[in-house]
């Protein structure tokens, strides 16, 4: 089922149809709220309180096509207000990848050879450094383009911001962000082939 379906049968009361909402949007809601805030227990706290809030609201969702988008903009929101908690200004922590190799593995993917999965590591972090250098707003939208396969226009949804601003944010973050790799002696071709090992 859509989840336009999904979405229809749970305000109408199903909540079945909500759990495989979740089911579906659980595992990538969790990947860009832990990048967003660096922390897994954070990011299962922020997830949970966003699901909750999405289907004590689920009546208010006007497009139900829009549901996934509707969801992040609710992680977002939650998001914000974490980082200007006393406690969202205390941790930095740096993003890594420790949850994704808890994830089931697609079949098809080859083993990787244990310096491959090193470097693969490695730039992982260098790049989790850098996303976390940039400004919320910048980090946010690369997170949602570039990680989360959004659109702009349902970037400028989440966010609230005019599609014009997300292209900005997006341009400027990501010019940052090779320009930093640059300083730190990261080239395209190891992003590339760390890319191809995934």
């Amino acid at each position: 089922m859509s989840d336009a379906e999904l979405a229809l049968l749970s305000r109408q009361g199903d909540p079945q149809a909500f759990n495989r909402l979740a089911g579906k949007w659980g595992a990538s809601l969790f990947r860009f709220v832990r990048r967003m805030l660096g922390s897994d227990a954070d990011a299962e706290d922020i997830c949970q309180e966003a699901f909750l809030k999405a289907y004590v609201n689920i009546r208010r969702l006007r497009e139900p096509e829009k549901f996934r988008a509707w969801l992040h903009h609710i992680a977002l929101n939650l998001c914000r207000d974490w980082h200007r908690s006393p406690r969202g200004r205390e941790r930095t922590i740096a993003y890594e990848e420790g949850f994704a190799e808890r994830l089931p593995r697609p079949e098809t993917r080859a083993p990787m050879a244990p310096d491959r999965e090193m470097e693969r590591a490695d730039l992982a972090r260098e790049l989790s450094a850098v996303l976390d250098k940039l400004s919320l707003e910048q980090r946010t939208a690369i997170l949602l383009r570039e990680y989360q396969g959004f659109t702009t226009e349902e970037i400028a949804e989440i966010t609230g911001v005019p599609a014009a601003t997300v292209r900005t944010r997006v341009f400027y973050g990501l010019k940052s962000i090779r320009r930093t790799l640059q300083q730190r002696g990261v080239t395209a071709e190891s992003l590339r082939g760390g890319a191809e090992t995934r």
